[in-house]
């Protein structure tokens, strides 16, 4: 408490207060007073509560700041939703199938790629072929949310000029390098649905087949742009 003689007559009730409150004893009598409905320092005291930060993923430490945008359409030529084509193994794949066709689809992309869901054995290729680009097989189980230990399958293919066989039980990623012969493919057992992808690294699908010779394979059944 204050060692100055505190005069009634001479301060206002607020100053009274915070005299009373500089000691133990006077926050008890602080208290005691806001009961009784005289104004408090306690409140306006305490620290005003910090605002949550954001929840940021933990692979970043010091995230920049979310950017606010800009409005515009500069971009727009580089979405494709056009990607719904009808199943060409409606027996295997029981309903459409998911196709980016590359150049055929985007202007000026790279790369093709499809998404098919197999849900009983199939046949896919029956003999061998190469690519003068690289290539990715995608096998993945499709029962969420696990999609890697959701596979139960076994796929058997074979490699190079000399038919090594491989058989896959388990989800994986083949990269198969330009010029390497692979195939058949045999989708021997399917217990569970798994997602099969073909990640092809040219404008368009091409290849040479043995008894084919070279295709390339631009645009969806019907049309180098299928309507949606």
């Amino acid at each position: 408490m204050s060692s100055s003689k505190i005069s009634p007559e001479s301060t206002t009730r607020r100053a009274f207060f915070q005299d009373m409150t500089a000691g133990t004893a006077g926050i008890a009598v602080a208290s005691a007073l806001a009961q009784l409905g005289a104004p408090t320092l306690v409140a306006a005291q305490e620290k005003a509560p910090e605002p949550k930060k954001a929840t940021a993923a933990k692979f970043f430490r010091n995230a920049p700041p979310w950017p606010k945008g800009t409005i515009g359409n500069k971009y727009d030529h580089l979405f494709c939703t056009r990607l719904k084509e009808d199943s060409n193994i409606p027996d295997v794949v029981p309903g459409p199938q998911a196709y980016f066709r590359g150049e055929s689809a985007l202007p000026g992309a790279g790369m093709n790629m499809g998404w098919q869901l197999i849900t009983k054995p199939y046949t896919m290729e029956l003999e061998s072929h190469h690519h003068d680009v690289d290539e990715y097989f995608i096998l993945l189980g499709a029962t969420p949310p696990d999609l890697v230990g959701s596979f139960d399958a076994e796929v058997e293919l074979f490699l190079g000029q000399e038919y090594e066989k491989h058989t896959i039980t388990q989800a994986t990623v083949l990269y198969i390098p330009r010029g390497l012969e692979h195939n058949p493919l045999d989708f021997k057992r399917v217990t569970k649905p798994i997602l099969w992808s073909a990640l092809h690294l040219a404008p368009y699908f091409n290849a040479v087949y043995q008894t084919m010779g070279y295709m390339e394979f631009k645009g969806a059944p019907g049309g180098s742009k299928p309507k949606y």
